[in-house]
């Protein structure tokens, strides 16, 4: 039979053809680690085949990242694991409580986190929890029981690692290029039309535009993992999206105030726009992947480079024209040669990693990676949830002393941890319910029905490989997909070969009841305790980004007249870096969850930026300004009150008049003569429009 004929029948059948070799591919690297595990020796051997369904990746780079995090969460688990238990010295109430602990700061840790990082945190939480609960016997046999978990951990990933890696892809480098530049094309796009037509772009443009950075943001979660050249890539994207982020803001202050870009006289403006338009005719070319032909890559290439450059100095050219005219540089021009300076680095770590070149060179490496998003919120509420269910059920554990309760945390503890960042937990688990009772089921059909057929444990070990590819065949199913992953795991944790078998069919039930309670126990306590959702999510991050105004007119009061933050600082660039990041983040989640108000989300970024602009360029005048007049002295108690009402703005009790205030202090501000003029027109935009812009989305969100 031809390969094109089982792929048609296995895709008639219901399954994802794609996704069946990998499946069966990994079923087998997890049989083959229980196998090598039980010929080692080992007590565990079955959780050497849990590592290696864990660890398995599709493609070669991931595959290597999530083994090396899960091998380095496991010994930090069970180090902690193995000094609990000898300072516990079988007190379960001490065990308890320091499992509770220490699950609620790997859950902390964990969603602070990025990639396969924050696996290895949430990995660290549950293997101190594995080590402690189904530790059985004095405390002086804690050792070979904790060498025996970090060994199965090795003999599961190493087996993976040597069985996938001669099958698994690299990453798809191409693709994530040609979509980063094909939305950095987008940003140029709407500048060209606004130098040739003096015109900024519509909201709605610049929303479509935010969509597209947002969905290259997304890509870059895990594309650094495993490859250190991949990492310097996704440090100059994120810079390229920073740039562009920040084009993106000078043209809608253009749009705003409905004013064309202020050019000397002297610069060719349509010379600028042709330069633009021959740059994104480049990056609209898809990039030639690594298993092009070489010829047609550099050609590619060098094209790409020749229009960066020739933009380059179409730009520097213009800004040598606009100061030779003794004219300040416009801040659109400014922000758009920032961006070709930051694509022209990209460039040359995009091609590196499209060649597969391992060693970046000097100026990468010294390449500063950006403040990017980290959600302190959901990190916080992760941290109670977990500890505090663990704390709770150890409490039970400790009165009863019952063994089932313990196992039944096991589970617990891997639901709280790992599923804690997931979109919508409480509806995962609905998935992870369904696949742990599939992987149950299989588990009690082989210990019933198969296993007492066996005459030795060799016999009990080879008799697990149907059970090992119907996990796989359940994984690659269109029907059974969702939840699969956790089908292998509650089947092989059930599945230990001893023999001879005893106990009969009542202790594999009650073992198997025990496993399944853990997404069950889990579903209830993410629907009771800080239930979160997809659309929870985003308005976390709206109200953080709400509330960073506030914040920062408290530490400006605090600090005096002093200014913590120079406009133009070091410290203030980073400031605006890391809001850009959380915009983007904030407009992907509104695109998925379809948010009725994401069409202002842009409308949000302007302003505020804008407003934290403004305070930053009020505290800067404050600290310069010597107050030896009156009028002066005058501006700078209104411009004390400003900061007051800012910073009250926006508490727990919303009460109407407090926008009101806010905005009469700051007209006031902005009316009078000891201000600088700039300053006084950004001071009004903030009363007239950044003001209620903010307060309207603040009303939106509950």
């Amino acid at each position: 039979m031809s390969a094109s004929t089982c792929t048609t029948w296995a895709r008639a059948l219901g399954f994802h053809t794609p996704v069946l070799a990998f499946a069966l591919r990994t079923a087998l690297a997890a049989f083959a680690a229980l196998l090598l595990a039980y010929a080692l020796g080992l007590e565990h051997p079955h959780w050497a085949a849990m590592s290696a369904w864990a660890c398995s990746q599709p493609m070669r780079e991931h595959l290597l990242s999530r083994g090396i995090y899960r091998f380095a969460g496991s010994v930090v688990g069970v180090a902690f694991a193995v000094g609990l238990v000898l300072l516990a010295q079988e007190s379960i109430w001490v065990l308890a409580l320091g499992l509770a602990a220490w699950s609620a700061l790997c859950a902390f840790l964990g969603n602070l986190q990025r990639g396969y990082m924050a696996y290895g945190c949430m990995l660290a939480g549950y293997s101190a929890a594995m080590v402690i609960l189904l530790h059985v016997g004095p405390v002086a046999a804690i050792w070979p029981f904790a060498w025996d978990r970090l060994l199965t951990v090795v003999t599961g990933v190493l087996t993976a690692l040597c069985i996938s890696w001669c099958f698994a892809p690299r990453r798809r480098t191409a693709v994530l290029i040609a979509q980063s530049r094909k939305a950095l094309a987008g940003v140029l796009q709407a500048a060209i039309a606004t130098l040739r037509q003096h015109v900024a772009p519509a909201p709605v443009e610049m929303a479509v535009l935010l969509s597209r950075l947002a969905e290259v943001e997304e890509l870059l979660e895990l594309y650094p993992e495993g490859s250190r050249t991949a990492r310097h890539t996704s440090r100059a994207m994120h810079w390229q999206q920073h740039r562009a982020l920040d084009l993106v803001y000078q043209l809608g202050l253009l749009q705003r105030a409905e004013v064309a870009v202020d050019l000397a006289p002297e610069v060719p403006a349509e010379q600028l726009a042709q330069a633009l338009a021959s740059l994104v005719q480049a990056l609209q070319a898809a990039p030639e992947p690594q298993q092009a032909q070489q010829a047609q890559q550099a050609q590619q290439a060098q094209a790409l480079r020749q229009s960066l450059q020739q933009a380059i100095a179409a730009w520097e050219a213009a800004v040598a024209a606009v100061q030779a005219a003794g004219q300040v540089v416009p801040e659109v021009l400014h922000a758009l040669y920032l961006l070709l300076q930051a694509m022209h680095s990209g460039w040359e770590a995009e091609q590196r990693d499209l060649q597969g070149q391992r060693r970046p060179v000097a100026h990468e490496r010294r390449m500063a990676p950006l403040p990017l998003h980290r959600d302190w919120v959901g990190a916080r509420q992760a941290a109670v949830r977990a500890g505090g269910t663990l704390l709770l059920l150890g409490m039970v554990w400790a009165l009863t002393e019952w063994r089932l309760v313990a196992f039944g945390m096991l589970g617990l503890s891997v639901m709280l941890l790992v599923f804690s960042g997931f979109e919508s937990p409480h509806r995962t688990m609905a998935f992870v319910l369904r696949g742990q009772l599939i992987g149950a089921a299989l588990a009690l059909l082989c210990q019933t029905l198969v296993w007492p057929w066996a005459q030795s444990g060799w016999q009990m070990v080879w008799m697990l490989l149907p059970f090992a590819l119907l996990g796989g065949l359940v994984f690659a199913h269109q029907r059974t997909a969702a939840g699969a992953m956790d089908t292998n795991m509650a089947m092989f944790i059930l599945l230990a070969p001893v023999f001879p078998q005893t106990g009969g069919w009542t202790q594999p039930l009650s073992m198997a009841l025990a496993v399944v309670s853990g997404p069950a126990l889990a579903w209830l306590v993410y629907r009771g305790v800080y239930p979160t959702n997809a659309q929870r999510r985003l308005q976390t991050l709206a109200r953080m980004m709400l509330a960073e105004v506030p914040a920062l007119a408290r530490r400006l009061l605090e600090e005096g007249r002093p200014a913590l933050w120079p406009v133009g600082s070091a410290a203030a660039a980073l400031w605006q870096a890391q809001l850009h990041h959380r915009l983007l983040r904030l407009v992907r989640w509104a695109d998925k969850t379809q948010w009725p108000a994401r069409g202002q989300l842009h409308d949000l970024g302007l302003s505020l930026r804008a407003m934290q602009t403004a305070l930053l360029q009020l505290q800067q005048w404050r600290r310069d300004t010597i107050l030896a007049t009156p009028a002066l002295r005058r501006t700078e108690r209104l411009a004390v009150q400003a900061l007051q009402r800012t910073a009250a703005w926006g508490g727990a009790a919303r009460d109407p008049r407090q926008q009101v205030r806010l905005q009469a202090a700051w007209r006031a501000l902005s009316a009078q003569p000891g201000l600088p003029p700039a300053l006084a027109a950004q001071a009004l935009q903030v009363a007239q429009r950044d003001i209620p812009a903010l307060e309207a989305l603040r009303q939106q969100l509950p």
